[in-house]
């Protein structure tokens, strides 16, 4: 949650966003659920948890079952972290055993998982007077969320999601962190497979549907760009007369998907380079201390942000926050001030040094849009690196397409994509061997391929880097490219 409200309004919002959540009545007439141990009181209680790693004091613990952990297993932890009340399933109630003397109430229902979205559907119909964003797209989904989070919130308080939470238990825990009083709630929407949007959106309800972009991500499980493009769409199609749709400009397809999905009442905002677009990137330049100035045009009006992102990419997001913060008529002041305070989040994009080497960690995940803006970013903040190394890992989930794929990428780092080619590209992982044989052809740089990062690979990864080195990691969550990192410090300290 995020608040840089100051003075009497924010006591007064202080005041409105209560901490209290359903008591067990509300939580069974949201479940149909039936009690195995009855409640004592039927007070509010704080919100709901599924890790009993974290504080549940006075919290509703709900045993979601996955296919490697159980949390009915671990009932008792649960009771032990303070849950009052356990949710827990019909099937798996009889082989529990608790203490007897515990004094949390037990909800018995048929499917947790089922019951964790109902209980925030109702709760997410009870936040009448909040108003509700989500964003979806194949990258970006999660700086831009902190992008209008840091907008939204010069000028009320408000809740976002806690992380990547973007998907069917992502989003009812996001959904249910919300409080009575936010001003603002932002969600995540993410898939993998065909028919996983529409229900997340229906659920969220959204006021405010933004797309990022939709590029070629998740092609294993989707088939194809064009069914990307609609599966996206259905967070457009969930607005109800009135809400707002932000979508990247300076694309057929993506405007053409728009307007199918547009319903009746529905508004569209554009956002891109193109004389089109209702919110207009004019200029950019990068920052010799890290981030970037970006010139932007709003409805014929000029206004300069700085931020403190990197890459052309995160223009574009930045485009999609201002539009969002000019709907709620945010002063221009405010928007620049909110979208100055984001910073960089863990493994994207950022920026350290380690071992005389300055890297470009931007390993949380890929997909070859992704991956190309990387590519471009990296080449555009090291001109004056004295050597440039890209470490590539494999792209995950991308299916039939994934060596095409991946030979694409090596073509592009072979030509020097955004500048020059690297002095040395190094590969990581059996798909990323089509990268490092087409980049390889080019013969612009040294190409090194490793299968994976045991610990032979590792050393040979790093015998490749040298003092001064401009160093960028990216590759899919999978690749797990970060273990170089690692290592790196182990040798330091050794």
């Amino acid at each position: 949650m995020s608040s840089v409200v100051s003075g009497s309004h924010a006591t007064a919002i202080a005041a409105a966003r209560t901490p209290q959540f359903f008591g067990p009545s509300a939580l069974q007439a949201a479940t149909q659920g039936a009690w195995a141990v009855k409640p004592t009181s039927d007070a509010p209680t704080l919100g709901i948890g599924t890790d009993t790693r974290c504080d549940l004091t006075n919290r509703v613990f709900i045993a979601l079952r996955g296919p490697r952990h159980d949390a009915h297993d671990h009932l008792l932890e649960a009771l032990r972290a303070g849950a009052r009340v356990l949710v827990v399933e019909e099937s798996k109630w009889s082989g529990i055993k608790l203490a007897h003397a515990h004094s949390a109430a037990v909800l018995l229902v048929k499917d947790t998982r089922h019951a964790l979205q109902a209980i925030a559907a109702a709760w997410r119909r009870g936040l009448t007077g909040t108003l509700v964003a989500a964003v979806t797209g194949s990258a970006g989904k999660t700086t831009t969320r902190r992008l209008i989070d840091g907008v939204l919130a010069t000028h009320g308080a408000g809740t976002s999601s806690p992380r990547s939470f973007n998907n069917d238990i992502g989003v009812p825990i996001t959904l249910c962190g919300a409080r009575r009083g936010d001003e603002y709630l932002l969600v995540e929407v993410g898939m993998n497979a065909p028919g996983e949007i529409a229900p997340l959106a229906a659920l969220s309800a959204p006021d405010v549907a933004v797309v990022t972009m939709v590029g070629r991500a998740h092609l294993e499980g989707m088939g194809s760009l064009d069914a990307i493009i609609r599966e996206k769409f259905e967070l457009v199609a969930a607005l109800r007369s009135g809400g707002l749709a932000v979508v990247r400009g300076d694309n057929a397809l993506l405007d053409a998907a728009l307007e199918a999905s547009r319903g009746s009442g529905v508004r569209a905002v554009r956002f891109g380079t193109g004389p089109m677009n209702h919110v207009r990137l004019r200029a950019r330049a990068t920052l010799p201390e890290g981030g970037q100035e970006i010139s932007v045009e709003v409805c014929g009006r000029r206004i300069d942000v700085r931020l403190a992102l990197d890459g052309a990419h995160n223009a574009m997001n930045a485009l999609a926050a201002i539009a969002v913060g000019v709907d709620r008529e945010i002063e221009e002041s405010e928007i620049i001030r909110g979208l100055a305070g984001v910073r960089a989040n863990e493994m994207r994009f950022v920026r350290q040094s380690l071992a005389g080497l300055t890297i470009y960690n931007d390993a949380y995940n890929a997909n070859p849009d992704a991956m190309m803006a990387a590519l471009a970013t990296f080449a555009e903040l090291t001109k004056a690196a004295p050597r440039r190394v890209t470490v590539l890992g494999d792209m995950l989930e991308l299916g039939e397409s994934a060596p095409a794929l991946h030979a694409e990428i090596g073509r592009a780092v072979g030509s020097g994509l955004g500048g020059r080619a690297p002095d040395v590209a190094i590969f990581v992982g059996p798909l990323s061997a089509h990268a490092a044989h087409a980049c390889a052809d080019a013969q612009s740089c040294r190409v090194v391929h490793v299968p994976d990062l045991s610990s032979a690979s590792v050393t040979t990864v790093l015998g490749e880097f040298q003092p001064g080195d401009a160093v960028l990691l990216k590759g899919s969550r999978g690749t797990a490219l970060e273990r170089l990192l690692a290592s790196l410090q182990e040798r330091l300290a050794a």
